[in-house]
């Protein structure tokens, strides 16, 4: 018997989903319109951010590392963020040796090879993108990573390095534009600390908001449309402004883009979006029969309860109860 020898190389793009939905509806492709295809894609727009309704998908699950700035509480959250999951107060020590600028470079030499975990960038004009290098001669330039951030001047950006190995020179550099900075913070052995989430009446009920401290040590998380707020209690001092909040957060599955190209679910949930546009569009197109929208229905509540069954890390469960004084 012969097999095809690969394994989850076959391409499901945003087309191919329209289609198999189609399929599944009984109708033609050809007998659909160019403002039927249009609301089809809307319809899968609206399933897919629909999902985060429903539960938590694990490859939606992101690390955000947020700037502090000095008396500033409300640290926004990025656009599509729909609730932090962990978050810790860090700090990090900061290394420093000899620098260098240019107009596109900043060089530290170090007295000795020294490891890099983080980089902070205050931006003195709008950022441009950069890639962080390191070297054991000044010479030869090893490529950590490139970035693209988005902040203007003011504005800190911070990044956490894919691989941190001990060198004699660090240097970021612009990778176009000029890199205008007011401060590169290069940093190791981060330390953090979680931070308490409080609800809105014990937010509101504290006596003084606007308190200050070098390390807050709770938040309320104000869900606002569009950007989400963290309001941090204690609000950060001068001392915390080289300071970050690591967050782990649930956010909306990526825009769905053009028919080329692939919708960012794992090829384990293709089944039940499938089904779920199906039968979302037998309830949309004028062309679907009435009568099968109750097994397009069912076939879409078994394919998703299937997806969410398998939507698991499989890591240990820890139980801590909390038990508490009581009166009877």
């Amino acid at each position: 018997m012969a097999f095809s020898n690969s394994v989850s190389q076959t391409t499901f793009n945003t087309d191919r989903v329209l289609r198999a939905a189609v399929r599944r509806a009984k109708v033609p492709a050809a007998q659909l319109s160019s403002e039927d295809w249009a609301i089809a894609q809307d319809e899968l727009y609206l399933l897919l951010s629909s999902l985060s309704n429903m539960g938590v998908p694990l490859w939606c699950i992101t690390k955000v590392i947020l700037p502090l700035y000095e008396g500033v509480g409300a640290v926004t959250m990025p656009l599509g963020v729909i609730d932090t999951l962990n978050q810790n107060f860090r700090r990090l020590q900061e290394v420093t040796g000899t620098d260098t600028d240019t107009a596109t470079a900043h060089k530290v030499q170090f007295a000795s090879a020294t490891f890099v975990t983080s980089v902070g960038i205050l931006w003195s004009a709008t950022s441009v993108p950069v890639s962080f290098e390191r070297s054991d001669d000044g010479v030869t330039w090893e490529t950590i990573q490139t970035e693209t951030p988005l902040a203007v001047t003011g504005e800190w950006t911070w990044y956490d390095l894919q691989s941190s190995v001990a060198a004699v020179y660090f240097r970021v550099t612009a990778t176009s534009g000029t890199l205008g900075f007011s401060r590169i913070y290069l940093g190791n052995n981060p330390i953090e600390i979680p931070l308490a989430r409080l609800n809105q009446d014990d937010y509101t009920s504290l006596p003084n908001k606007t308190f200050q401290s070098s390390q807050p040590l709770q938040f309320w998380f104000d869900r606002t449309v569009r950007y989400p707020v963290m309001n941090m209690w204690p609000v950060p001092n001068a001392a915390a402004g080289v300071c970050q909040v690591v967050a782990w957060v649930h956010r909306h599955i990526m825009d769905t883009g053009t028919l080329t190209q692939e919708i960012e679910v794992p090829q384990r949930w293709y089944d039940a979006i499938v089904a779920g546009l199906a039968a979302r569009l037998a309830r949309e197109l004028v062309q679907v029969d009435a009568a099968i929208i109750p097994q397009l229905d069912s076939d879409s509540a078994v394919a998703t309860a299937a997806a969410w069954g398998e939507e698991r890390d499989n890591s240990p469960t820890k139980w801590a109860p909390n038990i508490a004084m009581y009166t009877a």
